[in-house]
C-alpha cells in the first residue's frame, strides 16, 4: 500500500517542480512532518508541512531550475513493515557547456497512515561523485544554493 502512496507522492512531487503548483504534493504530507538532510553542506532540519514544502521551493528554484536537465530517480527501493520506504535517491544534472553531474542521497520516508511523517536525505561526503559535485559547484555553480533555509 504505501509503495502506491510514495509512487504517488514521487509523481505529485515531480509534477510541482515542473508547474509551481504544490496542493497535490502537500496532501501527502503530514501537517507535522519533519524533513531531514545530512551529511551536506545544506544540511538542515525543517519541521512542519509549511516550512518543508517552502525549503523545497527555495532548493528546487535556486539549484535545480538552473539546470537544463535534470532528472531524479530512486534506484534500491526498499520497503519496511509497510511504514517505511528506502532508497538511494539518484540525480543527473545537465548545464549547456559544463560537464554533467550525478549524486545520490541515501533517503528514507516514514508514514503515518498514508500520510508521510519524516523525510530524509543523507550525503556521504566519502563518494567520488558527492566530492566531484562539490567541485563543480565551486567552479561552475557561482549563482547555485540547494540550501533549503
Amino acid at each position: 500500500m504505501i509503495l502506491e502512496i510514495w509512487r504517488d507522492w514521487i509523481r505529485a512531487f515531480d509534477q510541482a517542480f515542473e508547474t509551481g503548483d504544490w496542493h497535490t504534493a502537500r496532501s501527502f504530507l503530514a501537517e507535522d512532518v519533519v524533513y531531514i538532510v545530512a551529511g551536506a553542506p545544506f544540511a538542515c532540519e525543517l519541521r512542519g508541512r509549511d516550512a518543508v514544502i517552502s525549503g523545497f521551493q527555495k532548493s528546487l528554484s535556486n539549484f535545480d531550475k538552473k539546470f537544463d536537465e535534470r532528472r531524479w530517480e530512486a534506484v534500491d527501493v526498499r520497503v519496511w513493515d509497510d511504514h517505511a520506504i528506502t532508497a538511494f535517491a539518484k540525480g543527473d544534472y545537465g548545464l549547456n557547456g559544463k560537464p554533467p553531474i550525478t549524486f545520490s542521497a541515501k533517503s528514507h520516508w516514514f508514514f503515518r497512515g498514508d500520510e508521510i511523517s519524516v523525510m530524509t536525505d543523507v550525503y556521504d561526503l566519502s563518494q567520488v561523485n558527492v566530492q566531484e559535485t562539490l567541485q563543480w559547484l565551486a567552479t561552475h555553480g557561482g549563482d547555485m544554493d540547494a540550501s533549503y533555509v
